[in-house]
């Protein structure tokens, strides 16, 4: 009986040439993962890019989507399953997924003759003075909240504006020496947190403009407030994070030390389980909500070169003072404020994942000190150290016609109007 012969996939027959080096050969059955680009074969997995049609895409256009699907960086045919060796390939390692999708992106711009740009307003939709507000890069004392009202801190008093009917009112005043440096409303806007100077925390009441309850967990200012539901979360210049239950009468539910100086930044992620804390050591903290009684950090990130303050959650060189999403398209706006390079001052919207910047707005005449967004999205406000809160129809879906005048250019006139 004459001898069988080795398969021709079995590695054996594949090494039979010792002039020729294989990525480890498998089984003719079992893919083999190191003969294989992960890299294309997950960008095409996972593209959401909605297929388009156009009349106007020749036959010229579909072999080249074809060869992008089919070949790999180097020419070479491309498939996503491996079932023999093959010879070691020098490829380099590319970003498909950013690659191919910027390919596809450029493409349908060449052939779409109905694409419009959004473009940024050149102008605020309306200026509010702010005087008296402290030009102190560590405060957080803006926030807009989902009943309408945007709560601002003026040295030592607190104001409510009405972006509705426009009312003011003065919701507190204290001392000199001890004022506000942080307030963030509740996300049923039921509530209003504000942290002070002298280290204590306020719970107040929207509704009523009463206090509810005072808090004193702290050593020294509270310059970051976070809520996660009815945990209200504190950062202080004492280092710690403090989570507090504000239904509890022992309120203090977990405190972390992890931050070397102070905690000036903090950020619950959308679904309440991940929180990201930043501090004037310069580095970021991202937590686990289960496990944050532990002070077992998930992530510690320490390449940047100044104290941490901005921090978003994506549902996406100069000092950055604020950011936020935009909710209805894929952006970031940007706060900035000393800087010796192009962006003093400033805001800037930026696309994302891109990371290209769409535009920019300068109109405060100083630093940018705080950023936040009405309750539907469409418009943030910006505190300046200029004594100034500017209201930017930044955000939104794009026109159709972008002579016609929004609402917001409707109801809302370019006239100065006092906070106070």
């Amino acid at each position: 009986m004459s001898e069988l012969q080795c398969d021709w996939y079995s590695p054996t027959r594949l090494r039979s040439n010792p002039a020729t080096q294989y990525d480890f050969p498998g089984d003719r059955f079992i893919p083999n993962r190191s003969l294989m680009d992960l890299d294309q074969a997950h960008s095409l997995l996972t593209n959401r890019t909605k297929s388009q049609r156009n009349s106007s895409f020749n036959e010229m256009y579909r072999r080249k989507v074809e060869a992008k699907l089919t070949l790999d960086s180097e020419g070479k045919p491309f498939r996503m399953l491996v079932f023999r060796g093959s010879p070691k390939s020098s490829r380099k390692s590319i970003r498909c997924v950013d690659e191919m999708r910027q390919d596809e992106e450029e493409e349908l711009q060449k052939h779409t003759k109905h694409y419009n740009l959004r473009r940024l307003p050149k102008v605020e939709a309306r200026i509010l003075d702010a005087p008296n507000i402290k030009n102190d890069f560590y405060m957080n004392i803006l926030d807009w909240g989902n009943n309408s009202l945007i709560a601002v801190a003026l040295g030592s008093e607190l104001y409510l504006w009405n972006s509705e009917n426009k009312k003011v009112e003065k919701l507190l005043a204290v001392g000199e020496n001890d004022y506000p440096t942080s307030v963030v409303w509740s996300k049923d806007a039921k509530t209003l947190a504000v942290g002070y100077m002298g280290s204590k925390l306020q719970l107040w009441d929207a509704e009523t403009s009463k206090l509810v309850r005072t808090l004193e967990d702290h050593k020294k200012r509270v310059a970051t407030i976070a809520w996660n539901g009815h945990i209200l979360t504190s950062g202080s210049q004492d280092k710690s994070i403090i989570n507090h239950d504000v239904r509890a009468a022992s309120n203090v539910v977990c405190r972390v030390e992890a931050h070397a100086d102070e905690v000036c930044g903090l950020k619950w992620s959308e679904t309440g389980n991940m929180l990201a804390s930043g501090g004037n050591e310069n580095h970021i903290f991202i937590w686990e909500s289960a496990k944050l009684s532990s002070s077992k950090f998930l992530y510690r990130f320490k390449d940047h070169r100044a104290a941490v303050k901005a921090l978003a959650w994506c549902p996406y060189q100069s000092e950055i003072c604020g950011l936020e999403w935009n909710r209805h398209h894929k952006e970031l706006l940007s706060g900035h404020g000393f800087s010796s390079g192009e962006r003093p001052n400033q805001l800037c919207l930026w696309r994302y994942p891109s990371m290209a910047k769409v535009g920019d707005l300068k109109r405060h005449s100083s630093r940018v000190l705080h950023l936040s967004q009405s309750p539907d999205g469409l418009t943030v406000a910006s505190a300046g150290a200029d004594e100034t809160l500017r209201l930017w129809e930044v955000f939104g879906p794009p026109s159709a016609d972008n002579s016609r005048l929004s609402e917001l250019d409707r109801l809302l006139s370019l006239k100065t109007s006092p906070i106070r």
